[in-house]
């Protein structure tokens, strides 16, 4: 048993060491933003091609073995090591970063901005801007200046760097060129795997032992090796059918502008094979030539095309032209099937064709649009031995495509995946649980360990004969892209969980879900976080001794929100991440306790007794014995809770003195104390050893915020006043939001004094803007901000965004 001494000993030490995890991470951020800004040196020449660890070197033993070091692989393993455990993460390939680098889909569909202040994503976003910032360079370029990219040789960056500092004084080893190849079993548990490492002298296989494998290959390599049900297109491994739909993939390739002309061997004059007439139309139906931005126009301009999936460009100045740096990643899907999933030599052989065809897209754009100086990027650092093996053993059985080599060689080494096999887990997500249109309400999972944002996105197959209508329905179908809604939906601890294998875990594409779900999940925020939430869980089984079910998902939702990763459906308004209370609210709202009010918790109100009953009921408790006067004493709340834990392993000791006891607990020391109280009926639930929870002092609440803190106005309208753009934020706070309207002549205003810091007038505001890529329609700001006219909110908050990112904008003179 605890005493009430070292229980509140624990809590002090909890509380410290959450403030040291805030410091050592403030601390980290800064001195990455330090060497970003005493180092602007073209990144080519600052990130080193980082090796791995040899052979020789690698432990018989971890606790935790991650295959595949794509989004969700690095998200694990970040997690785990942070947490103590040894991890082993492997790379098939010679790059980390899966999609993301690797595959160079570096432009992160969030499906909002709210993913932003999320766990791990939160970190990587932080340090992109980090690193751009002394550069002079606004890293949110993708889809026209609305979402944060990163070029692949920054992300690869930044991801070696959080793998090196989860390290920390324990053991985080990263094997490239290293898969697993067999996986070792006792009964239904998984006991290690033998892995084949590719080095300088050989193939060489290791047998290594683990507590938990995790498959976050990119294509859910392991799954079949571990010997645990799963679906696979619109079927499952019990009866595989390689004809059956899966979403098309891509083979990207990342191109860039050369001013001073394109590299030799990087101009494809003559048609690539199998360039014909079709393939040219296709291509003419979907790009031509020109300046305006419409993503519905079709073909597409240019200009659409560069910026939909626009980098950074690091090798060009700050002032340069804001677009000279993008990824090949529209017209040139590629039709895929199961066949590609379970069948190495038809995956091996549909890769090649992909490279293909964003060749045939290159050689179009540079001849038939005559754009001579746009070209593969030679400074990726994708020139790398794995990839220059894969395309030598492809030209050795096509010499005609010789004359393509060099450019080969700074392809991406792995093509956009965008559906893998799945696990059949404990639950599966499916569609209907994530739609998120008006009057339809998400499910809100009392065990959700991560949360997603993006629409259902199927790129191919998404008609009723394609899908699995034993999980979704057709009425599920989207009819647009977005047409089901866009926000926060939650994923279940019981997505993870296998139905009979233990010491297993999927983080990438391969948890448990539908077609469907995973149209909305495969994105690398999502990944990254779904990784996270497994890294938890498996550090966890760890620590505990126990296989990666017998976790109480309370824990691992302790362990997210420490981390500032927000697990509830409903945005908290007026408590920040930084707050001491905010882990503790996000905890009790997501069980069902003292609910928000249009995301607002109202943190030092007192505790209504129907609160109290709504409490005692999700606790599945009676209601109190007495009905309680309003507001809910301390005593009484502290009595209702010790009937409620009368069933559990948990003692509650409450000591304060009489006057403390009785004052009105507010929603925020509720919180808190039911908070500790789930964590400890959760340890004793899972150890089956009692716990106490010892309550002997008053517990503050923070102060609540008067405005959103999940918004990024506030901080962006503070931006713009120090620049003098503009007076007050007050008009702004209320009106650039969604659902509100600004009257034109105010908007007219703004555009006008931000049209000045360029230099510009007032007639020349829109136009100036629009070139700057301030604003998207020149149409809509001409015939809206006028007096008499409206604007609404959502896109003038869009431009107050683009306003407070613009490097170069200084203020009015």
């Amino acid at each position: 048993m605890i005493s009430p001494h070292d229980a509140n000993r624990r809590s002090a030490n909890d509380e410290t060491q959450r403030s040291i995890q805030n410091i050592r991470r403030q601390f980290q951020r800064l001195i990455f933003a330090l060497l970003a800004w005493c180092s602007a040196l073209p990144v080519a020449a600052a990130v080193p091609f980082t090796p791995g660890v040899p052979a020789p070197t690698l432990k018989d033993r971890y606790d935790v073995i991650i295959a595949g070091a794509g989004t969700g692989g690095c998200g694990a393993a970040i997690q785990a090591g942070r947490l103590g455990a040894s991890v082993l993460l492997l790379e098939e390939t010679d790059w980390i970063g899966g999609q993301m680098n690797a595959a160079a889909v570096t432009s992160m569909d969030e499906g909002g901005t709210l993913v932003r202040g999320r766990g791990l994503y939160h970190e990587l976003v932080e340090r992109i801007e980090a690193y751009y910032q002394p550069l002079g360079i606004n890293p949110e370029t993708a889809y026209h200046f609305g979402h944060i990219c990163v070029e692949p040789r920054v992300g690869r960056r930044i991801l070696h760097e959080m793998l090196d500092s989860a390290r920390g004084a324990g053991t985080l080893d990263v094997a490239l060129r290293s898969r697993v190849t067999k996986v070792l079993k006792s009964g239904h548990t998984i006991t290690g795997a033998e892995i084949e490492i590719v080095t300088d002298a050989g193939k060489a296989t290791r047998t290594i032992a683990s507590t938990v494998l995790i498959d976050a290959t990119e294509w859910g390599d392991v799954l079949p090796l571990a010997g645990a049900r799963y679906r696979v297109g619109n079927g499952t491994n019990d009866a595989v059918d390689p004809t059956r739909h899966v979403q098309d993939n891509t083979w990207t390739a990342v191109v860039k502008q050369y001013p001073q002309g394109v590299p030799a061997g990087f101009l494809i004059t003559d048609a690539p094979p199998g360039y014909d007439d079709k393939v040219q139309q296709r291509f003419v139906k979907s790009l031509g030539l020109g300046d305006a931005i419409d993503s519905k126009a079709k073909p597409w301009t240019w200009t659409t095309f560069v910026g939909y999936r626009g980098m950074p460009d690091s090798s060009r100045s700050g002032d340069a032209p804001p677009i000279t740096r993008t990824h090949l990643n529209y017209n040139n899907d590629f039709p895929a099937s199961v066949a590609e999933i379970e069948d190495p030599a038809k995956r091996r052989s549909t890769d090649r064709e992909m490279r293909l065809r964003t060749l045939q897209l290159i050689h179009y754009f540079q001849t038939t649009l005559g754009l001579k100086d746009w070209a593969v990027a030679n400074d990726e650092g994708y020139d790398t031995p794995y990839n220059r093996a894969e395309i030598d053993a492809w030209l050795q059985e096509r010499p005609e495509l010789e004359r393509f080599r060099a450019m080969l060689y700074h392809f991406p080494v792995i093509p956009y995946v965008r559906e893998s096999r799945r696990l059949i887990g404990l639950h599966t997500l499916c569609a209907r649980e994530i739609d998120r249109r008006p009057g339809q309400h998400p499910t809100q999972f009392a065990t959700a360990v991560a949360l997603g944002d993006y629409p259902v996105d199927m790129h191919g197959s998404m008609t009723p004969q394609y899908l699995e209508l034993d999980l979704d329905r057709v009425e599920d179908i989207p009819d647009k892209f977005g047409g089901h809604g866009m926000g926060p939906f939650a994923i279940p601890f019981e997505s993870f969980i296998p139905e009979k294998v233990d010491g297993f875990l999927p983080a990438e594409k391969n948890i448990s879900q539908s077609r469907m779900a995973n149209g909305a999940t495969r994105l690398q925020p999502h990944t990254l976080l779904m990784g996270q939430a497994a890294g938890a869980i498996a550090a966890l089984a760890v620590k505990h001794r126990v296989p990666p079910r017998a976790i109480d998902p309370v824990l691992v939702q302790r362990i997210l929100l420490d981390a500032g990763d927000p697990l509830n459906l409903t945005p908290l308004k007026d408590v920040a991440r930084e707050s001491r209370d905010w882990p503790a609210i996000q905890l009790v709202t997501v069980h069902g306790m003292l609910p928000l009010e249009n995301g607002r918790f109202a943190p030092q109100r007192a505790v209504t007794a129907a609160e109290l009953a709504g409490v005692l009921q999700q606790l599945s408790a009676g209601p109190p014995a007495a009905h309680p006067a309003d507001p809910v004493s301390r005593a009484v709340f502290a009595e209702a809770l010790q009937t409620a834990t009368g069933g559990s392993k948990v003692k509650l000791e409450f000591a304060s003195t009489d006057a403390d006891q009785a004052k009105p607990i507010t929603r925020s020391e509720a919180a808190q104390v039911l908070a500790e109280f789930l964590e400890l009926r959760a340890t004793a639930k899972m150890n089956g050893t009692a716990q106490t929870l010892a309550w002997t002092s008053l517990k503050p609440a923070s102060t609540p915020a008067s405005g959103d803190v999940t918004s990024n106005l506030r901080s962006d309208l503070e931006k713009l006043v120090n620049r003098k753009i503009i007076v007050s934020p007050e008009y702004w706070l209320e009106h650039a939001v969604t659902g509100e309207t600004c009257e034109g002549v105010q908007v007219a205003e703004l555009l006008t004094r931000a049209a000045q810091a360029f230099d510009a007038t007032a007639r020349d505001a829109v136009e100036v803007l629009s070139r700057q890529h301030i604003i998207g329609s020149p149409e809509y700001w001409t015939k809206n901000a006028v007096p008499g006219g409206k604007c609404a909110g959502n896109n003038v908050a869009t431009v107050i965004h683009n306003l407070a990112r613009h490097q170069g904008l200084k203020g009015p003179k």
